[in-house]
């Protein structure tokens, strides 16, 4: 009698246990997907914001495309520049803080006063342009957005308490209130006929206005910077940590922003157009990876515990249908923008505001353009798993030897193709990314399980051109009811292929759903 009680007083709180396990779990996913969810619609609203204000920013602009040029240089320098302001701080930061948040004081008011001196690195490395090569408006436009840059990289440390403690709402917050400001005061700023510099001053306004918010949120919510707390040899360890990520983190921008500078330096007095051109292409470009962005940001975590497992399959069936499920959206869109950019470029950029050069420019680049685009779906896949694999000197192997080629690609093409030179140049390295990206996972990671999923993806593509090519000379109406009829019906027949060869199935789908 008495072994029956015990039997069921041990049952009793072993399912306790489970249940205690079980909302525990429960708990840490509604915290993931809550916070996920967050930093998705603010990004996914930053884009946006981001993508209206370069469409409408050279319709009011005095020099038009020569002035947002000016601005596109500047921002694409100073984001450079900054890897040396953030040295990889986040992760180490995020990292050891969540481990113990009685460090929390400690750890960030080290990694502030090392941001702060690198800041002044950074001032100092900008001021030294800007004499030696960038006089006039552009010098004065990188001393601002370099001024904005060194905020952000400090507002962004303290945002890395936000993730340390899970509360990703105030970071989703800031960039909000951000990127609202620099849009509805930038706007209205060149709408009242001022010019480039100062809505460069807009957005240096924004970025003080990210900091104040995150430092107020930052100190009542969370943790205060304590100055007596510095300790010349936590900053070496904290500096120690970073080294590593600060490399990836540098080849990284610099691979993204290497074009942009080389067009502008390479093309001399033409470069502000050139570069206003191939940068309103490349936002365009840009706003779309947000997909990917999402998509591969929650399948992350699922990657590391399919890789912590060591199951092999397990990591494989995901790498496979996440590769199927981007390369099924990635190419069509880049076909479809192909197909309809000069449709696009007419509805956005009118005739009657806009000169034939203009429009000529920014269809060539978006048509190649988004090639590249559609290799960043891809791409984003490849990284991720890196990431999740902690790949790290792989990573940053496969991106250093891309840069070069992007580099040597760029020095060679543009002087005689100018801005398609530029662009011809991403794709080159964007394609030998995930070329090399991708036979190294093959080899050393994981594996793709489902080539003839892959081939069945792009025999339904074919199927869309088809259409597109039928509807390319077939106007009804006016433009924008042949694009948007354009758009659905291709839409339409794509979906209706893909699953009728079963080239993706509702189990691809359903599989992902789940683990995450």
């Amino acid at each position: 009698m008495f072994q029956q009680v015990k039997r069921r007083f041990l049952r009793f709180l072993l399912n306790g246990q489970r249940m205690n396990n079980t909302k525990i779990q429960q708990r840490q996913r509604s915290s993931i997907l809550k916070n996920a969810s967050f930093l998705f619609i603010a990004h996914v609203a930053g884009r946006i914001l981001s993508f209206v204000l370069t469409i409408m920013l050279p319709r009011y602009l005095k020099g038009g495309f020569d002035d947002l040029g000016k601005y596109f240089f500047a921002l694409w320098l100073t984001n450079l520049l900054s890897s040396v302001t953030e040295l990889g701080l986040q992760t180490p930061i995020i990292r050891d803080i969540s481990a113990d948040k009685s460090k929390a004081s400690l750890l960030i008011s080290n990694a502030f006063v090392i941001r702060i001196i690198l800041s002044i690195v950074n001032f100092i490395i900008l001021a030294t342009l800007v004499m030696l090569k960038y006089p006039g408006e552009v010098g004065i436009l990188i001393y601002i957005i370099g001024l904005s840059e060194i905020i952000n990289a400090i507002a962004q440390l303290f945002r890395c308490m936000f993730r340390a403690y899970e509360d990703m709402g105030y970071e989703a917050l800031g960039v909000i209130v951000e990127r609202f400001v620099v849009f509805l005061i930038g706007i209205a700023t060149v709408i009242l006929g001022y010019g480039i510099v100062a809505f460069g001053v807009v957005v240096l306004i924004a970025s003080i206005v990210n900091l104040t918010l995150t430092f107020l949120i930052m100190v009542f919510k969370f943790s205060r910077i304590k100055l007596r707390l510095v300790n010349v040899k936590v900053c070496f360890d904290l500096l120690k940590k970073s080294l590593p990520y600060a490399l990836g983190g540098l080849l990284y921008m610099a691979y993204f922003r290497v074009d942009g500078i080389l067009l502008k330096n390479i093309m001399g007095t033409s470069g502000d157009v050139a570069m206003g051109w191939y940068g309103t292409g490349y936002s365009f470009v840009n706003a779309l990876t947000v997909i990917p962005g999402a998509f591969m940001g929650a399948v992350f975590p699922v990657m590391s515990r399919a890789f912590s497992s060591s199951v092999p399959s397990e990591l494989d069936s995901l790498y496979t249908r996440s590769l199927k499920l981007m390369f099924m959206i990635g190419l069509p869109i880049a076909i479809g923008v192909a197909f309809l950019a000069d449709d696009i470029v007419m509805m956005l950029y009118p005739p009657s505001r806009f000169g034939l050069a203009d429009r000529e420019a920014l269809s060539i680049i978006l048509k190649v353009l988004i090639w590249s685009g559609m290799l960043l779906f891809l791409n984003t896949v490849i990284i991720t798993l890196y990431r999740a694999t902690d790949a790290r000197k792989a990573f940053a192997i496969v991106t250093a030897i891309s840069l070069c080629i992007n580099i040597v690609s760029n020095i060679i093409l543009i002087p005689k193709y100018s801005y398609l030179g530029a662009s011809i140049s991403m794709i080159i390295s964007e394609s030998l990314f995930f070329i090399c990206g991708s036979l190294y996972i093959q080899k050393y990671i994981s594996k793709i399980n489902d080539f003839k999923a892959l081939l069945k993806i792009f025999l339904a593509s074919v199927a869309l051109v088809i259409v597109l090519i039928a509807f390319k000379n077939f106007m009804l109406i006016n433009q924008y009811f042949h694009v948007t009829l354009t758009v659905i019906v291709g839409f339409f027949v794509y979906t209706a292929i893909i699953f009728g060869i079963r080239a993706v199935t509702s189990d691809d789908f359903v599989m992902v759903k789940k683990q995450i």
